[in-house]
């Protein structure tokens, strides 16, 4: 996977796990809590992160969509102060606890430019909010293109949950990708869930990230 860090000599780290084809730049808008670095992973073509984390005192982990699968792979054994998913789950791949199948391989065998188009309408709802993801520069179409067929091979050969312990999911009511019905199902009996008016791409609707584990 590729990184980007934001070193600010502090303390603590905020690990962000960015969701499929997304342009690192979603989140670019949240307020930094103080004494905190920024490590964002995307691009999941492959599965290791090579990163320090020994020299922080608290690490704090938050992972959208497909990026909640990879987290769990990623940080397995990491110490965490708190971990909150948001429109994913472990099971990105299943008829009842993610992305059904047929749509998830039918997104995968059809993805070209317009159906990416599409993908971005249904992830963001209305029109502001696409106005909103659309003002950050977009990845390139075969690196998302690559980074999902990797994805699709991944998941298919690792079905393993529960690799860490989260702490909250926050589920948005609109999701027109992870069904919230299929969310609510995976979370809960595993943390405490926060269902909020939002959609996929529900980022656009915060101004901190502390707003995402308090």
């Amino acid at each position: 996977m590729k990184i980007k860090f934001e070193d600010h000599q502090a303390q603590n780290l905020l690990v962000y796990f960015a969701g499929w084809g997304t342009p690192i730049s979603a989140v670019s808008h949240l307020v930094m809590p103080e004494n905190y670095d920024l490590l964002i992973c995307y691009d999941y073509q492959d599965l290791s992160l090579d990163f320090d984390f020994s020299g922080y005192q608290k690490i704090r982990l938050v992972a959208w969509s497909m990026g909640v699968w990879v987290a769990e792979r990623a940080l397995q054994g990491t110490p965490l102060e708190s971990a909150t998913a948001v429109n994913g789950t472990g099971l990105p791949c299943d008829d009842q606890a993610g992305i059904p199948f047929t749509i998830f391989k039918g997104t995968l065998d059809n993805l070209n430019e317009t159906t990416r188009a599409k993908f971005e309408r249904r992830i963001c709802g209305d029109k502001t909010n696409l106005a909103f993801y659309h003002s950050m520069p977009a990845r390139d179409f075969q690196e998302i293109q690559q980074e999902l067929t990797a994805f699709f091979h991944a998941i298919e050969q690792d079905k393993r949950t529960d690799l860490i312990l989260w702490t909250k999911a926050i589920i948005g009511c609109k999701d027109k990708i992870f069904s919230p019905e299929n969310q609510r199902h995976y979370w809960c009996t595993r943390c405490e869930i926060n269902e909020i008016e939002g959609e996929h791409y529900l980022f656009s609707h915060l101004t901190h990230w502390v707003q995402l584990w308090n």
